[in-house]
């Protein structure tokens, strides 16, 4: 296939394509404005088609490899009284998979097993990007001038390069923040995962080793915007309230820790393809950190685009429609499903705080876990890639 693909970003998404677009024997340069591999993120949990996407690539096993030996997830209120618990083997039979591991990691595997096969360019971006009839002019920060077939933006929820084409204003914002940090220190928790629900805000600690705990907190729009200096206090003062084991983490955190913040916002567009470009990931239709799904909707759009231009290698239009048609609405049950989780678990009023937690107490589960599986309600059999493309 003559195909040529420029990509934008070297995260999950851009990465997971590269390899495919390779294995339908198409070429692909993959710019990345991070001044070398900077594999970062804290910890997610990949579920449903997102495990079997790592299967079809043939890295589930190393990536099972990297996953948190934490095998129960447990639920407390903010004032440690325990509300139910969950083994994660009965979340992987209701979710079809379940990998809790680093971001980081996925990365790192994803770029070892594409390195060698694609052009990736590091401390480059697309300045500008022109759309003729035969195809796409994208202009590069280090002054190079790409011509290609089709650009794809897979740079996350804030794209630069979306902007260049679609526009802006496509971001939304549910209300509350997304911060997540890993500390190293003597936690003394089980090898459990321990969710505290409050009012407003909630709390979850990994305790993935004996000397090391990642946190990752969900705080409401009531506690105002994290500080781009001193999140150790902003945290101490949203979390008051919260038993000692999460305050023990977050005063062990240092101003030279890496702490993730970001807004809890969805992105929806009405088109995710037009003038020879596509978008994958967050930078398409961002579902939200509360969906759970981010990473897993970033390896699904990966596989379908390399996919659909191998069904209509000589009619982009209609590739670009078909990976558009397969995927818009995986994404919009996933962003409804946010939505429904952001209610649910952010809730600022007290009585219906209190009645999710006796809900959640006295859920039978099977009820529970059909719940759960509403996550991935919307996802459909994944065909293989076309004969000669590999599966």
């Amino acid at each position: 296939m003559a195909l040529k693909v420029i990509i934008s970003g070297a995260g999950v998404a851009g990465l997971a394509l590269a390899h495919w677009l390779d294995r339908i024997g198409a070429s692909s340069v993959t710019v990345e404005k991070a001044p070398e591999f900077r594999p970062v993120g804290h910890y997610i949990s990949l579920k449903g088609n997102g495990v079997e996407m790592l299967r079809r690539m043939g890295i589930l096993e190393r990536c099972e490899e990297r996953a948190a030996p934490l095998e129960e997830l447990r639920m407390y209120t903010a004032g440690g009284r325990f509300v139910r618990g969950e083994h994660t083997a009965a979340l992987a039979k209701a979710l079809g998979g379940y990998i809790l591991f680093r971001r980081a990691d996925l990365q790192d595997t994803l770029y070892d097993l594409v390195r060698d096969r694609t052009d990736i360019r590091f401390g480059v971006h697309i300045e500008q990007i022109d759309a003729t009839v035969d195809g796409v002019v994208a202009r590069l920060s280090d002054g190079t001038v790409e011509h290609a077939d089709l650009v794809v933006r897979a740079d996350g929820i804030h794209s630069h390069v979306r902007g260049l084409v679609f526009g802006q204003g496509f971001e939304k914002p549910l209300g509350g923040h997304y911060i997540s940090t890993t500390q190293k220190l003597d936690h003394g928790l089980p090898p459990i995962m321990h969710s505290y629900l409050s009012i407003g805000k909630m709390v979850t600690l990994y305790p993935v080793a004996p000397d090391t705990v990642s946190a990752v907190a969900y705080v409401g729009a009531a506690e105002g915007i994290p500080p781009r200096e001193g999140i150790r206090e902003y945290l101490l003062d949203a979390c008051a309230a919260f038993p000692e084991p999460v305050l023990h983490v977050l005063k062990a955190i240092t101003p030279d820790d890496f702490v993730y913040s970001d807004v809890i916002a969805q992105v929806e567009m009405p088109h995710i393809t037009g003038n020879r470009c596509a978008l994958i990931g967050d930078a398409g239709h961002c579902p939200t950190f509360l969906s759970g799904m981010g990473s897993s909707l970033a390896l699904q759009d990966a596989h379908v685009l390399a996919g659909s231009l191998a069904r209509s290698p000589h009619d982009l239009p209609a590739a670009l429609a078909g990976y558009e048609a397969a995927m818009a609405p995986v994404a919009l049950r996933y962003r409804d499903n946010a939505r429904g989780a952001h209610a649910l678990f952010l809730t600022p009023n007290r009585i219906r705080a209190r009645l999710r937690n006796l809900g959640l107490r006295l859920a039978p589960d099977r009820v529970f876990e059909q719940g759960a599986r509403r996550f991935i309600d919307a996802e459909r059999p994944l065909a293989d890639l076309p004969a000669g493309g590999g599966t």
